[in-house]
């Protein structure tokens, strides 16, 4: 079991927890025709805004309410009540998510009293739904803040099942913020492998996936899920986790509606992905297409090839919980030696990840002096701290200095192929021969060969 040590400093050096705001913003946009609206200051928005963009290199439609020093004092319930008429009177989006900063959170901001005012006093704009959540910048983290948008969304919007018959089997698929692009197409192969219909929340696989939109400039999001998938998410037959940190959603839509849920951690293990093949082939009555079985075959033989140089060699980890357990789980299979696992928050299942330690702090706390440490799984800032002199492997967020995140694969025998193939060729290319070269006392030059050649 690990050792889970909090950091208790009054001072944050080289921060790994972000705004859940951020969080929450990002999985705003795994809903189609969505405008994220901030409640705060503009520079609360310019941050998210800044960050999201370096990390996927894509515009971000984001919008604030503009709090100002005299509606920090006074209180901005008219600027949310005037950002919402504006949103809606000229774009008419089909959502609109309002998201609170930690500077409406100390006002007192009710902004579910405020949103209920604007529908009574403008059932003109009926039409663009809205749902609230809270999201203060001092507590909580990325991950939990996407986590909350997701659970926010479902919980207000769901709509009771209509019990009319469907042509196919659905489930819905609650996708964890550590989650990329690639990773979501690789879960609609395997559901469309056993004709599956799934209600991704959020679909992150076509808002973010890096495609060129039809227009020059869209106001709300490009892609995603749309409202009316999340409202028949209680016909669905089944619920599929992927990450810890939602399965309160999956619960509530369990009591809620009778769905059963099945958890699959981040699916960067044999056992988690053979589960949720199991899981689609039991649902659909259909047998394990051999494409899949084949996929299984070739992780196995991706296993075989880089264990040698992953066997007993030292990592740590830096990532949110659910990311960290995912690479945590990889490693131990290669029979890593995990020395560190530095995260934003104490969630369930830490303690037991294989590991010396977990730490509940930033990235100040990470050993990058450790004996043998050999590769550090973590976001750009991490690999700032630690490069030239150990490599890291980027993942989770913010990754400014790479492009193409959205594309990198965790997911299933595909992704775990992938990044066992990652690791191993930074740790080929950087390995050090643990034995010195022998010199001979005998060995002579060119140059004294030419000296004794001149004294003869």
């Amino acid at each position: 079991m690990a050792k889970i040590i909090k950091q208790n400093t009054p001072l944050v050096t080289q921060p790994l927890r972000t705004s859940p705001a951020t969080g929450a913003i990002l999985a705003s946009f795994g809903f189609r025709g969505v405008i994220p609206l901030l409640h705060g200051a503009q520079g609360c928005s310019a941050f998210a805004k800044v960050f999201l963009i370096g990390h996927l290199r894509e515009p971000i439609p984001l919008q604030n309410t503009a709090i100002d020093q005299v509606s920090a004092v006074m209180g901005g319930d008219d600027n949310l009540t005037e950002a919402l008429v504006t949103l809606c009177k000229k774009h008419g989006p089909e959502l609109i998510t309002v998201m609170t900063t930690g500077l409406t959170e100390l006002q007192g901001t009710d902004i579910f009293r405020v949103i209920s005012q604007f529908k009574r006093d403008y059932p003109q704009y009926q039409a663009s739904r809205i749902v609230a959540m809270h999201t203060p910048d001092f507590v909580g983290s990325m991950q939990s803040g996407f986590a909350f948008a997701v659970n926010s969304v479902i919980k207000q919007l769901v709509k009771e099942p209509s019990l009319r018959p469907k042509q196919r089997m659905q489930v819905n698929v609650l996708c964890s913020v550590g989650l990329t692009a690639a990773d979501i197409d690789t879960l609609k192969r395997y559901l469309d492998a056993f004709d599956i219909e799934g209600i991704f929340a959020p679909d992150l696989s076509i808002s973010l996936d890096g495609h060129l939109g039809d227009d020059d400039f869209s106001p709300t999001s490009i892609g995603g899920t749309s409202v009316l998938e999340i409202e028949m998410m209680s016909e669905s037959d089944a619920t599929i986790v992927i990450g810890d940190s939602l399965k309160p959603s999956a619960v509530w839509l369990e009591k809620r509606f009778g769905i059963a849920y099945t958890e699959i951690g981040m699916g960067m293990s044999l056992e988690d992905v053979d589960e949720l093949i199991m899981t689609l082939s039991a649902l659909s009555g259909k047998e394990v297409p051999s494409w899949i079985t084949r996929a299984r075959q070739r992780v196995q033989d991706a296993m075989l090839d880089s264990h040698f140089v992953l066997t007993h060699e030292t990592f740590s980890i830096a990532l949110e919980p659910d990311l960290a357990k995912g690479y945590a789980q990889i490693i131990a299979a290669m029979g890593g030696h995990i020395h560190q696992v530095i995260t934003t928050s104490q969630e369930p299942g830490l303690e037991a990840l294989p590991c010396d330690e977990v730490i509940i702090g930033d990235l100040a706390q990470l050993d990058h002096h450790a004996d043998d440490l050999r590769l550090v799984i973590s976001n750009s800032h991490a690999a700032v701290i630690c490069e030239p002199d150990i490599p890291v492997l980027r993942a989770g967020y913010p990754v400014s200095d790479r492009f193409g995140n959205m594309d990198i694969r965790q997911f299933g025998y595909e992704g775990m192929r992938e990044r066992l193939f990652a690791m191993a060729n930074i740790m080929a290319v950087t390995e050090k021969e643990d034995v010195e070269p022998h010199v001979s006392a005998y060995r002579f030059s060119a140059d004294q060969v030419k000296q004794n050649v001149g004294v003869a």
